[in-house]
């Protein structure tokens, strides 16, 4: 059977490097909050939400279609840090709105 969608990343190698390209996302929105970049850090975090959330939708979709080639440390590490990112995100657009 083959696989039907040439949109999301496939293969260890490439689901592998968008976790690492994710969690160093994250962790140059981490510097940016802690040297007082705010309007790094804004960017960064809604750059690099839109990215984990993409790998993240990889992963989930070749752990669907082939169990024993995505480990569950990857899936579940991968959603952890698109949920962390994404509620840094959220939290940068409300403050941003100030509703």
């Amino acid at each position: 059977m083959k696989r039907k969608s040439r949109f999301l990343l496939q293969g260890q190698k490439q689901l592998s490097l968008g976790a690492i390209f994710s969690g160093v996302g994250f962790l140059l929105y981490t510097l940016a909050t802690v040297m007082g970049q705010k309007w790094a850090a804004d960017a960064i975090v809604l750059i690099f939400s839109a990215v984990s959330v993409y790998v993240f939708a990889s992963v989930a979709a070749e752990r669907r279609w082939n169990k024993s080639s995505v480990s569950l440390n990857l899936y579940w590490g991968q959603a952890a840090l698109a949920l962390l990112t994404c509620l840094c995100a959220v939290l940068t657009l409300r403050e941003k709105t100030s509703l």
